[in-house]
């Protein structure tokens, strides 16, 4: 009786065969990716757009998340954007985040979320507009709540989205410490 009961849990233990016709292929590390986007980027800085793009198109089409301050995007920020996707050959998402107003919403809580997404797309229009000029798809999404949390929804929503470009340094340290993208930050010139 207990050899009967040793075999029957060996067989529940034992691995299930593979189908002969599935390919089982081993994802790529999260390390490899990264170093693959930084060359990318290096090269891009560098000015070697071709050896950059190579690199790139081995992957698709990739994004660059641009994260606004509240619900402007600074002059610096879509200027490096949109020269970056362009040397890269990526798309823009440009993210605002505005600060939540609570679950239940109040005529007045509505009326300022209508507002901040009144002037975020005000804002997004103009990095369009510069996305436009090079030939780039640039899209504009308005969240509301914590900026980590919107970055982390808009990177499952969207997909391959490869680095973020901020300026706000408060939203800097937020995404280093909860988010598991490369953040470019870029300080202003004093």
């Amino acid at each position: 009786m207990a050899f009967k009961r040793l075999q029957e849990l060996l067989k529940r233990w034992r691995r299930p065969s593979r189908p002969a016709r599935v390919e089982v292929k081993r994802q790529r590390h999260l390390g490899a990716a990264y170093e693959e986007t930084m060359m990318a980027v290096t090269f891009a800085e560098a000015g070697a757009q071709k050896e950059a793009l190579e690199l790139l198109q081995r992957r698709g089409r990739r994004k660059i998340l641009v994260l606004g301050q509240e619900d402007t995007f600074s002059d610096a920020v879509m200027e490096y954007a949109t020269l970056l996707a362009e040397r890269l050959d990526y798309e823009l998402v440009a993210l605002s985040v505005g600060t939540p107003t609570g679950k239940m919403l109040s005529p007045f809580g509505q009326h300022m979320q209508e507002e901040f997404q009144r002037q975020a797309q005000a804002a997004a229009a103009v990095l369009e507009q510069k996305a436009a000029q090079k030939n780039i798809p640039c899209t504009h999404v308005v969240r509301f709540g914590d900026v980590a949390k919107a970055v982390e929804e808009i990177n499952r929503e969207y997909r391959r989205i490869e680095l973020v470009i901020t300026d706000s340094p408060t939203k800097r340290e937020e995404l280093h410490a909860r988010v598991n993208l490369p953040v470019f930050s870029l300080k202003p010139h004093r």
